[in-house]
């Protein structure tokens, strides 16, 4: 089935004109049937443009998908933080700054079985990882369901399309794309190649974690090393590494060199890499490093510390918020939501922030949900 991204109001304006580049994917970046946290595991995923596909690929050939980027540290919290934040929001239907007399009923409760709280978290997670999110409404909108990233597209003309039979047929009556915003392509895309540095660092600081040990090069002479076998040679060098990986003395004959071409090299670079790295990654996903501890390793790396003020006199708070990505998501639901198709003119769909920025903390969580 097909439907404008747009809405009812706007498709009547721009009829069938192509979506602009502020409101759709570029060229080959559209949504794709990828892996989804939402689709049954285990399904082979298909990947069709190669544009992305090179974009995506690690060393090893294999793609990028969520699974791959959770294991990142930096990336898990960050997006846990930005999920649970945005989806813990109660919105409701406001009139100027008031509460509406009559509330979207899907806003607060839900007819499918999966809560509000659990659709936003699905919503925020597909904008945090691809800057896009859908909302499947039933015909008489009077409930909502996510439909997650890769069960939908948008063709060059602007038209959203389902193309999974797993999204209920009552929830695909009309469907609501809505982009975080022009140049906010989601960590896959955006960071890419921070999530690729991750991978890097860090199977080469587990390689030096199980090989602490430099390099060894045991020097025989000419006469000495060709007068041995190669079965004799090989039990030389076992016997070596037996005896060091028993205790730190070695014993050797004064003939026998001993070298460590390695034993020299800094290894501030796993220090200072991952420190960097982490700081990578708190900017592509727009959480404070100190939350993520993006500069918090020291040793010889320098392990610079960068700290932000405490949640008593609402600095870490307001920073995380104001300038994170859970405040970017409900401005996009808010402005899509607000639109007439979905409430009637004159009234608008907010969160409710009182809760966030109450002072002293609130002792429970908002209502957001009957």
């Amino acid at each position: 089935m097909a439907f404008t991204i747009f809405g009812r109001n706007i498709e009547q304006v721009y009829a069938k004109r192509a979506a602009t580049e502020l409101l759709t994917r570029p060229s080959g970046r559209a949504p794709i049937a990828i892996a989804s946290p939402w689709a049954p595991a285990g399904e082979l995923q298909s990947l069709v443009a190669d544009s992305w596909l090179k974009e995506h690929l690690t060393a090893e050939g294999m793609p990028i998908t969520r699974e791959a980027a959770l294991k990142v540290p930096g990336v898990a919290r960050a997006h846990g933080i930005a999920c649970t934040t945005f989806a813990s929001i109660p919105k409701f239907v406001m009139d100027g700054e008031t509460h509406a007399t009559d509330q979207a009923p899907w806003l607060t409760n839900s007819v499918s079985g999966v809560a509000p709280y659990h659709r936003d978290f699905g919503a925020a997670s597909d904008w945090f990882f691809e800057g896009w999110a859908c909302y499947g409404f039933n015909a008489d909108m009077t409930d909502c369901l996510h439909i997650p990233f890769g069960m939908w597209k948008v063709d060059e003309y602007g038209y959203l399309q389902i193309t999974s039979d797993l999204v209920p047929e009552e929830y695909t009556a009309y469907p609501i794309a809505i982009p975080l915003g022009y140049g906010e392509n989601g960590v896959l895309h955006n960071g890419a190649d921070v999530i690729r540095q991750a991978q890097d660092i860090e199977k080469a600081y587990h390689n030096r974690l199980k090989n602490p040990i430099a390099l060894t090069v045991l020097t025989l002479d000419d006469n000495t090393y060709w007068g041995y076998s190669k079965e004799q040679r090989a039990a030389i060098r076992d016997e070596w590494n037996e005896g060091r990986s028993k205790n730190s003395t070695a014993l050797k004959p004064a003939s026998m060199g001993v070298d460590f071409p390695g034993a020299g090299m800094p290894t501030d670079l796993y220090e200072t890499g991952r420190n960097g790295n982490r700081l990578d990654i708190a900017n592509v996903t727009k959480v404070p490093a100190s939350i993520i501890e993006g500069v918090r390793q020291g040793g010889s790396g320098g392990g610079t510390e960068m700290r932000y003020q405490g949640v008593g006199n609402g600095g870490e708070r307001s920073d995380l918020w104001e300038y994170g990505l859970a405040r970017m998501m409900l401005l996009a639901y808010e402005a899509r939501l607000s639109l007439d198709d979905v409430v009637a003119s004159g009234l608008s769909i907010r969160g409710d922030q009182s809760n966030m920025h109450a002072t002293p903390n609130p002792a429970t969580n908002p209502t957001s949900e009957d």
